[in-house]
C-alpha cells in the first residue's frame, strides 16, 4: 500500500502542492484528476522521487510503501510509464536491449548469458499478451507506432516486477482503437497480476472507466476524494461539479 501523508512541495519558493493525503492499494487503480496547473505532474514526480526530476523540489511530509519511507529509498517498488514513450526509450537501441535494462541494472553489464536468455524468453512470453509481434524487438523507436511504444513502455515497467505502476496520461495522442486496447491491457494486468496503478490524467472518461478511487486536485490541494462512481455521480465541491461539466465523460 502506498500512503502519502501531509505532502508539501515548494519549487523555487512557490507552493505547488499543499497537505496532500493519498492512499493507493495493490490490485486497485487510483485516479488523480485536475486541470492543467493543478499539481498533477509535480505529484507524479514527487512519488517517483527521481533525483533529476525533483532537484529543485523542497519536499516535506511522507511517502510510504507498506509503512517504509520511499523518499530516501532507491529501491522503490514503483515503476513509471510516461506520457511520451518516444523519450522513454533510447532512440539508438533496439527494443530487445531496452527491455533488458532491468536485468543490467540488477546484475551489471557482466550478467551471464543464461540470465539474459531466461529474461529474453520471459519478454517473448509477454508479447502476444501485449498484442505485439516478435519483430518489434529488432526495431528502434523511430520504427514503431505510438501504440506499440506505449505497450512496450508498460511491458518495460512490468519486467521490473513492481507492486505499483504510475501512469501519466497513458493514452494521450493515440487513436480511439489503440486507446481501447491500452485500457484493456491495463485492466487485465491490474486483475491478473494484482498490480496497483496510479492514473494521472485530465481525461475524465478514462479515469471513470478505469479507476476504483479518484482524487481531485485544484491549485495544489486535494479538494475531493472517494470511490470513482460516487465522486462522478455526486460531486461534493463546486470545482468538481464544474470540472465534470466541462469535460467529455465518454467511456471508451
Amino acid at each position: 500500500m502506498l500512503e502519502i501523508k501531509n505532502l508539501n512541495v515548494n519549487v523555487h519558493g512557490k507552493v505547488i502542492l499543499k497537505n496532500i493525503h493519498i492512499t493507493a492499494r495493490s490490485g486497485e487503480i487510483t485516479g488523480i484528476v485536475g486541470k492543467s496547473g493543478s499539481g498533477k505532474s509535480t505529484l507524479f514526480k514527487s512519488i517517483l522521487a527521481i533525483d533529476e526530476m525533483v532537484a529543485n523540489f523542497q519536499i516535506t511530509g511522507q511517502i510510504l510503501w507498506e509503512g517504509k519511507d520511499l523518499l530516501n529509498n532507491p529501491n522503490r517498488p514503483i515503476q513509471p510509464v510516461f506520457q511520451d514513450s518516444f523519450t522513454f526509450f533510447s532512440p539508438f537501441l533496439k527494443m530487445s536491449t531496452c527491455l533488458l535494462e532491468p536485468v543490467y541494472i540488477q546484475h551489471g553489464f557482466l550478467v551471464s548469458k543464461k540470465i539474459l536468455a531466461e529474461e529474453t524468453e520471459r519478454i517473448e512470453g509477454f508479447l502476444e499478451r501485449f498484442h505485439l509481434k516478435k519483430n518489434v524487438l529488432n526495431k528502434k523507436t523511430s520504427e514503431l507506432s505510438g501504440g506499440e511504444l506505449q505497450r512496450l513502455a508498460i511491458l518495460r515497467a512490468i519486467l521490473s516486477n513492481p507492486r505499483m505502476i504510475l501512469l501519466d496520461e497513458p493514452v494521450t495522442a493515440l487513436d480511439a482503437l489503440v486507446q481501447a486496447e491500452i485500457i484493456e491491457l491495463i485492466r487485465e494486468l491490474n486483475q491478473s497480476q494484482n498490480i496497483g496503478f496510479i492514473l494521472v490524467s485530465h481525461d475524465l472518461g478514462l479515469v471513470r472507466n478505469l479507476s476504483d478511487f479518484v482524487y481531485v486536485l485544484d491549485g495544489g490541494e486535494m479538494i475531493e476524494a472517494g470511490r470513482t462512481e460516487e465522486v462522478f455521480l455526486k460531486p461534493k465541491t463546486d470545482f468538481t461539479k464544474q470540472l465534470l461539466l466541462s469535460r467529455d465523460l465518454t467511456v471508451i
